[in-house]
């Protein structure tokens, strides 16, 4: 008995000698990682410290913009390139309408006072009514067709564009003959400037209905005779 007694409590010594040992082992690795862990945290703080700017914000930032471009160059060069006074530029420039007829000017000769010229003759109608109504539309190709319309060689009715449906213009007569003109301002994209033409008395009667097929300037002319 006394035997095995020894015995036990020799394990239990060396039982709780290898215990002691092990929790020493665990401390010192427990130690041993927090300093690392210390050191590191250390080390991130001092490099975040270096990566501090040292320039103040609030401070001015002198780009000496007027010094690196010649700004007195730059406005001399804007007021030489000022774009045109005249308010008509743009409709002098545009393609579809370098053929528009001017209205003192035409083909570099001042055509004020030039008296109008008929190119084409529609006839001359008689109306027992003081007053007619005018249809025009463009028969062929919807293609940008404009006429002017004049009275006894005074203009009524400017720079009319031609579409499938008719334009309706009511003119009141003088007594005796009237001279109604249709001048082509152009020929549109493919040309001629094709109208179809139908005149109405203010009864509602067909008195004539005509076509033409003009360049630009031209002129086709009706007489209406107010009986």
């Amino acid at each position: 008995m006394k035997i095995s007694l020894k015995l036990f409590l020799g394990i239990l010594l060396i039982g709780v000698i290898s215990v002691n040992s092990y929790s020493q082992n665990d401390t010192t690795k427990i130690k041993k990682i927090d300093s690392e862990i210390n050191s590191t945290t250390s080390t991130n703080q001092l490099k975040a410290k270096t990566l501090n700017s040292t320039v103040n914000p609030s401070s001015p930032i002198d780009l000496k913009i007027e010094k690196q471009l010649n700004t007195e160059a730059i406005n001399k060069n804007l007021n030489a390139n000022k774009s045109n006074s005249n308010q008509n530029f743009m409709l002098e420039n545009l393609p579809e309408d370098s053929d528009i007829i001017g209205k003192k000017y035409w083909k570099g000769k001042d055509v004020t006072n030039a008296k109008l010229k008929s190119n084409f003759s529609l006839g001359t109608v008689t109306s027992r009514t003081k007053s007619v109504k005018i249809e025009c539309r463009d028969y062929s190709a919807i293609d940008g067709d404009r006429i002017r319309i004049y009275l006894n060689e005074q203009v009524i009715s400017d720079n009319i564009g031609l579409k499938a449906n008719y334009y309706v213009y009511y003119i009141n007569l003088e007594k005796g003959y009237n001279r109604i003109d249709f001048q082509a301002l152009n020929q549109g994209f493919s040309g001629p400037n094709t109208a179809e033409l139908a005149v109405y008395d203010a009864n509602g009667n067909l008195i004539s209905s005509k076509e033409w097929n003009l360049t630009t300037g031209q002129t086709a002319t009706i007489g209406i005779i107010q009986q």
